[in-house]
Parts: C-alpha cells; structure tokens; sequence
C-alpha cells in the first residue's frame, strides 16, 4: 500500500507530526547542546501540554460568557501554560532557563511557519491527485468528466 493512497487527515497529522518531532529535535539540540536531552525535551514536553491543554478545556474558563470570548481566554490560558510547562520541562531534565526560555519561545514559531509551508504542499499535492481539500484536513477523490457515480 503506498502513503500517497492513504490520504486522510490522520496521514496529513502523521506527516507534520514527523517534521515537528525534526523541528523541536533539531531545536532543542540546538539550544541545550545534547542530542538526548533534546530528545527527551521534544517528547516529553508535548506529552505533558497535551495533558495540561486537555484540563484547561475541562474547567469552564470563561462560563457564561460569548464563544468567541471564552475560546479566547482559554488560548489566552493555554498559551501561559505551554510556556510555563516548556521551561518547566526544560529545567526538570536539566537545562538552563534562558536556554529553555528561548526553546519555549522559539519552538512554537518555527512549528508555525512549517506547517504554513507544509499545508501548501498538502493542498497543491491534493490538486496534483485529483482530490478537493475539505475544511477538516481530510480529503475526498473529486469525480472526473467521464466517471459515473456509483449506484446505490
């Protein structure tokens, strides 16, 4: 089976999540001068936001308020926390803080600016293949000229 004709949202989040996994190796190398601890940080650090992010959506900031207003106090929340649990991470498995303050501040950037790039190759590759983009990631075989729908 080749990865091309498996082509979902979850292969789409599959394929970034490899090159996020290279960005933060590769940064936190960069900033703390060892490869495992490097290694360590770009695992564990995710592992714990995730738990964290995942808490945060569960108490109810900004109750009785609009959606727009309640999904902005929650970002506003969890980004203080990703930062807080990066240097927090960073310390706890030996780096220093302005080294782990950087990385915390630095990681996230370049991630942002990698998956810009990385969304406009899904979409041009998605175009290549005949497949039309859906606003979930996932993709869908759009139906030629000369195809017939199948019957039902």
């Amino acid at each position: 089976m080749r990865f091309r004709s498996f082509d979902t949202s979850l292969a789409k989040t599959a394929s970034f999540a490899v090159i996020h996994l290279a960005i933060a190796l590769s940064l936190g190398w960069l900033f703390t001068g060892g490869f495992v601890l490097a290694g360590m940080l770009a695992l564990l650090e995710p592992a714990v936001n995730t738990v964290v992010g995942h808490r945060i959506g569960k108490l109810g900031i900004g109750a009785g308020r609009s959606r727009r207003q309640q999904a902005a106090m929650r970002s506003a929340v969890l980004g203080v926390s990703h930062l807080v649990v990066a240097i927090g991470i960073g310390l706890l498995l030996g780096g220093n803080f302005v080294a782990m303050t950087a990385y915390a501040i630095v990681e996230p950037m370049a991630n942002a600016v990698a998956h810009y790039f990385f969304d406009l190759w899904w979409q041009g590759r998605s175009v290549r293949d005949g497949r039309k983009a859906r606003p979930d990631g996932a993709q869908e075989r759009t139906r030629t000229s000369t195809e017939l729908p199948a019957s039902t």
